[in-house]
């Protein structure tokens, strides 16, 4: 009948007046392994007793904590010794903890260790496997939940760092049963998303929320993605297999968003100051080049280039105006003469080396002749003299009805300059 209905406070008090009634809930000892620990700033503790089926909410107040010899934490597996009761408030089953014993450590955490140390010999982990994040992204790429606090804090923190930033969000299951087939997805989907750099992130949650983060198959698409990944998992106490996985590890998701861009208005002044720096260094290396090449075009060189050529046609003056060039007859007249003499000398010493003197002395006649300037006069050259008598080298230093002395290898001639060419 309706009006038997028991209100909701009185269904409580029922409830827990049954479980006070039964004596198996009293002082039992139940084997779990804790999962969810936290510990309250009030002093009590706030964790589940799990095994591979079924989780049992558990408390332990603070009077009880402070006895405890070891410091429990997830992943232990535990004797608890205690009762079974109703939270008022809530009307939720909870497990009241009076004691703990430590039995080991709980099977999840030994069968995680074990495919951590096994990931870790695959080289998953390895920090120098480790690929940079662009210093500035095409597009950024988020695989988390379409719904939620997280794809908002990342969006925002990515477009007040670089308005408009282009994101492509592939929204992925981040617990569950199907977390882990949705994350390895939405990794296989980035590699051809056009994106830069991709975020896989979710807020915060309990051990069991987090555990696709665990699982090998998520960590070899992190490892297998040809672009570099941030995580971005849990809170910051949180650390999962992903996290190790990843190229980088942000604490929260706003902080892998901070990570994943730089800010414009920095990229922007940094670039103006760049090429403040060039033009300057430019303006500076045209300015010295300037003042070098003034320099240059202020030297002899340039504003009298006779200096440089004087030298050199003084000597060739002397050379060609020496008795070589003026009197050759007088050198070889000379030599004759010597050879005359030296011919009757070795006359009166027999007719053999008389002989074989004028073979000598004809060689010798031969290579001097081969080396007189008529020698080059014979091949058509001549010698040009002003009538100063100075040898001419170039047609400027004549002008038109100038008179020039010119010696052939036979005779002279004396002509006047129509013009110069």
């Amino acid at each position: 009948m309706k009006s038997d209905a028991l209100s909701v406070s009185r269904l409580s008090v029922l409830l827990q007046s049954t479980l006070d009634r039964e004596p198996l809930l009293k002082g039992l000892w139940v084997r779990g392994e804790i999962t969810n620990f936290k510990r309250h700033s009030s002093g009590h503790l706030y964790f589940s007793m799990k095994d591979k089926d079924t989780t049992i909410r558990a408390v332990m107040f603070r009077g009880n904590a402070e006895k405890l010899r070891f410091r429990p934490g997830d992943g232990q597996d535990c004797f608890f010794r205690g009762y079974v009761a109703l939270y008022p408030r809530e009307t939720q089953l909870q497990f009241y903890v009076e004691g703990i014993e430590a039995a080991g450590q709980g099977a999840e955490a030994l069968a995680l260790e074990e495919l951590r140390k096994k990931l870790t010999e695959k080289g998953y982990f390895d920090p120098a496997a480790k690929k940079p994040i662009p210093s500035l992204p095409q597009a950024v790429g988020v695989i988390s939940s379409p719904t939620g606090a997280v794809i908002q804090d990342i969006q925002k923190v990515l477009w007040r760092r670089y308005p408009d930033m282009p994101i492509r969000l592939f929204p992925s299951a981040v617990q569950g049963k199907e977390a882990v087939d949705s994350i390895v997805r939405g990794f296989a989907a980035m590699a051809s998303a056009s994106v830069s750099v991709v975020i896989l992130a979710r807020g915060g949650g309990s051990a069991e929320d987090l555990s696709a983060f665990n699982r090998e198959e998520v960590v070899e698409a992190i490892v297998g993605c040809p672009l570099p990944v941030i995580s971005a998992v849990g809170h910051e106490v949180d650390v999962t297999l992903a996290d190790l996985a990843a190229d980088l590890r942000a604490a929260t998701p706003s902080a892998a968003a901070e990570m994943a861009v730089p800010i414009r208005e920095e990229l922007a002044e940094a670039l103006q100051q760049a090429g403040l720096r060039l033009r300057a260094g430019m303006e500076r290396s045209l300015r010295l080049e300037g003042e070098r090449l003034q320099s240059i075009a202020g030297s002899y060189i340039f504003t009298q280039p006779e200096r440089l050529i004087e030298p050199h046609r003084q000597r060739l003056a002397r050379v060609t105006e020496s008795v070589v060039f003026t009197q050759p007859n007088r050198l070889l007249d000379a030599h004759r003469d010597r050879l005359s003499r030296l011919q009757e000398w070795l006359a009166e010493r027999g007719a053999a080396t008389v002989a074989d003197a004028d073979m000598r002395m004809q060689q010798a006649v031969i290579k001097l002749e081969a080396l007189s300037p008529l020698a080059t006069l014979a091949r058509g050259y001549a010698i040009c003299r002003d009538e100063a008598g100075h040898v001419l080298l170039d047609a400027d230093q004549v002008t038109k009805e100038d008179k020039v002395h010119i010696r052939l290898s036979k005779g002279a001639l004396l002509c006047e300059v129509e013009e110069v060419l």
